[in-house]
């Protein structure tokens, strides 16, 4: 486990290219703050199941341990894998008290990698989420840092690093992830503490971890109107970003953004509960209504600001790129389509679906790439235009997607700016009404 593994290394660079493949875009925010030659224990937000240790694993170079629940251990098929992506289970007590004292050794074995200027990394919250919220932190990060430190006085030099991971969306193929690693956490100024009271120091760098990893996470609190607060977000985080400065990145000017109107919409809540109240319907309307119409607030949004020329710019790019689509289309359809359509049912807990699909992608789309190629090679006579196939059809599977999302936008578009100009004047009206409705003194720009 200690060991740098070449195997491991090699299957990094196959899913960090998948990563690049099944996403938009990828941004790394803080990676310069990643101590060197010291030991780590990374602490991320869970949403996402797999996807989440994924997002670190590609974002960084270190080839860090991660420690899992333990009921991904029980096949037998799986423990070989699992332990070949440096992966250990920790266990719970859901997984039966009995099987808790075998934590133990899993810390063991953490420690010397620490030990070993190593790097590990585990969720605080212990549990996925599924949702832009942050459930209450465990104390396995706070026991493991303190105790390995103990074993050597407090001489380690061991640091935990916060990271917040977000996604525009959580199961979509070609999303945008944002991994930001924030100031690490020395475990050496908690010796004292330690020594008078190992348990409310646990509690403490418990809270400091969630402290630091919160401004790193898009957090909405609230449960009962979570999806009222979503979206809100959705409708009023452009135009509220357009018009305060939060940072020169602009992705970080954007998520930014959104934080401080989650913020301001939990205040404007409690302040004034009719105001909100009537803002949570009218955004309930307005998405109630982009559903029966078949349209999405961002189509709306962009039949505002598209001209007739620049829509007729772009019709003329979907036509020239319609052959690429098409190949693209015919390369990736079935690999594409299958474990969405058939596999899928299987997987009951929906966060674990883009895990799911993102794995089976892993496998599936190799094997009907080679069959594809091969079938061109055979009719082509070429063993050349057989590799060269192979080697092309993930970038012209990634361009067709992008050219078929960017055509069905352009579709629907058009239809609402033309043919269905009534139904744009009322969804527009209605998405008018939400922001007017939004608090913040951003709403002078529609003044």
């Amino acid at each position: 486990m200690e060991k740098r593994s070449i195997g491991y290394e090699a299957l990094r660079v196959y899913v960090r290219f998948a990563f690049w493949l099944t996403h938009k875009k990828v941004i790394v925010i803080g990676s310069d703050l990643i101590p060197k030659d010291q030991p780590i224990i990374f602490a991320a937000n869970h949403q996402n199941a797999l996807m989440d240790p994924l997002a670190l694993v590609c974002t960084n170079p270190l080839q860090t341990l991660w420690l899992a629940r333990a009921d991904i251990f029980k096949s037998g098929l799986a423990k070989p894998i699992l332990k070949f992506m440096k992966m250990l289970p920790i266990y719970r007590i859901r997984d039966g008290k009995e099987n808790l004292n075998n934590n133990e050794e899993v810390f063991d074995q953490v420690t010397k990698v620490l030990e070993n200027r190593g790097s590990t990394a585990l969720f605080p919250e212990a549990a996925h989420s599924g949702k832009r919220q942050m459930l209450p932190h465990k104390k396995a990060i706070p026991r493991i840092a303190l105790e390995a430190e103990a074993k050597n006085n407090f001489q380690l030099g061991l640091r935990i690093v916060p990271v917040g991971i977000y996604y525009d969306h959580y199961w979509n193929f070609n999303r945008t992830l944002m991994v930001q690693y924030g100031e690490s956490i020395g475990i050496s100024q908690y010796k004292e503490r330690y020594a008078e009271n190992s348990q409310t120091t646990m509690i403490a760098l418990r809270d400091e971890i969630h402290r630091m990893l919160l401004p790193l996470t898009m957090q909405i609190n609230s449960t009962q109107y979570y999806l009222d607060y979503e979206n809100i977000r959705m409708v009023a985080e452009e135009e509220y970003s357009n018009y305060q400065f939060f940072s020169n990145n602009p992705w970080m000017q954007q998520f930014q953004a959104g934080q401080e109107l989650v913020k301001e919409l939990e205040q404007f809540e409690i302040k004034q509960p009719d105001g909100f109240d009537l803002l949570r319907k009218r955004t309930a309307a307005y998405f109630e209504s982009l559903k029966n119409s078949g349209y999405s607030n961002l189509q709306v949004v962009k039949v505002g600001r598209t001209s007739y020329v620049k829509l007729l710019m772009q019709f003329c790019k979907a036509l020239i790129t319609l052959p690429l689509l098409a190949t693209g289309f015919l390369v990736c359809y079935l690999p594409y389509k299958l474990p969405r359509v058939v596999l899928t049912r299987k997987v009951k807990d929906p966060a674990f679906k883009s895990t799911f699909i993102f794995v089976s992608g892993l496998i599936l789309f190799p094997i009907f790439f080679l069959i594809e190629s091969l079938l061109i090679g055979l009719f082509s006579g070429s063993f050349m235009v057989a590799i060269f196939s192979f080697v092309a059809m993930p970038f012209i599977g990634k361009l067709a997607f992008n050219l078929l999302e960017f055509d069905r936008n352009l579709i629907r578009v058009i239809k609402l700016k033309t043919l269905r100009k009534s139904i744009f004047m009322q969804l527009e009206k209605a998405r008018l009404g939400v922001l007017e409705l939004v608090p913040g003194k951003w709403k002078a720009w529609a003044e």
